[in-house]
């Protein structure tokens, strides 16, 4: 399980360290997964964050970087047509998804969406029709994953969800917003550079909506290839206990930043665990780098070790 707690983030930063600017910066080398970051949007901020998983980075630049670069109501009405006639599901490349994830009605309006944000030539544009249609993604997942009807036609709960869509995007901070493979980043000039950790031994992929949404923007034909993709996009980044391996990109995207955070969830394992095979080691390889670290974690549910972690260095 993955939880990231901006509020939290912000609030254990702002209690510990004294030094900031009046704006202040933070760098995120790799936002894999979507997350809205609220807390920090709101705030007088500079943030640079780098996605390197595409259909991820569609959503980060609809939500933040995107705001003047949205469908029109004539763009929307021009490809948010109802569907006079199904199409053949031997033609639609998602047709393994039915019955299992959507629908008949919903493969072949999924396909038409796909299709029609292919027309649209400017990129932002359709990165935010893109996004609209995620939301109905999970809409629709949510409700087939329970059994629950679906009370809209597919054309009125996108209609739906392009008027909600525009009215949550308002922010104060400044974005900056890049899909640069790991192995090629450079370390930024910050405040805060923060890691949202990824483990080898968990199922981090366990967000379905994440996977189906993911491979529906590639046109990957089932979700198995949409997480090896994910895997592929991120081998340089994920820590696997006992190797310390990628260790050496945490301390290269540290090297401009006067403080860094390392964030993650854990269950199953105790804080004493995490302190010997994770904290200890990273106190060690960053030592020359920052004269204090702070460990702090909240339990989520102590019957099974779960946890969200912050090691703080400054």
């Amino acid at each position: 399980m993955q939880r990231f707690q901006a509020s939290w983030l912000v609030e254990t930063v702002l209690d510990n360290v004294t030094e900031l600017d009046s704006e202040p910066s933070w760098f995120f080398p790799c936002l894999w997964k979507f997350m809205p970051l609220e807390w920090l949007s709101h705030r007088n901020a500079v943030i640079t964050m780098n996605v390197p998983v595409h259909s991820q980075a569609v959503l980060y630049k609809s939500w933040f970087s995107n705001y003047d670069a949205f469908p029109q109501e004539e763009v929307m009405k021009a490809f948010n047509q109802i569907l006079m006639k199904t199409i053949d599901i031997n033609i639609n490349p998602f047709k393994a998804w039915l019955d299992t994830y959507f629908t008949k009605q919903q493969l072949d309006y999924l396909l038409y969406w796909r299709e029609a944000a292919n027309e649209l030539t400017n990129e932002a544009i359709r990165d935010s029709f893109l996004a609209i249609v995620f939301q109905v993604m999970n809409y629709w997942l949510s409700n087939n994953k329970v059994g629950a009807e679906n009370l809209f036609p597919p054309d009125e709960i996108l209609a739906y969800y392009y008027k909600r869509y525009r009215g949550f995007r308002e922010h104060t901070a400044k974005f900056n917003i890049t899909e640069r493979v790991i192995e090629s980043l450079n370390p930024e000039k910050c405040n805060i550079v923060v890691f949202n950790l990824v483990f080898g031994d968990e199922d981090y992929l366990e967000d379905e909506p994440l996977l189906v949404y993911n491979a529906w923007i590639n046109g990957y034909t089932d979700t198995e290839e949409s997480k090896r993709s994910f895997g592929n996009e991120l081998k340089q980044y994920i820590i696997d206990f006992g190797t310390n391996k990628n260790f050496d990109f945490y301390k290269k995207m540290t090297e401009n930043a006067k403080t860094a955070a390392f964030c993650w969830s854990g269950t199953g394992i105790s804080p004493n665990l995490y302190q010997r095979m994770l904290v200890e080691p990273l106190q060690k390889l960053l030592s020359d780098r920052y004269k204090t670290s702070k460990l702090v974690f909240k339990p989520i549910d102590s019957a099974s070790d779960s946890y969200d972690y912050i090691l703080l260095f400054y």
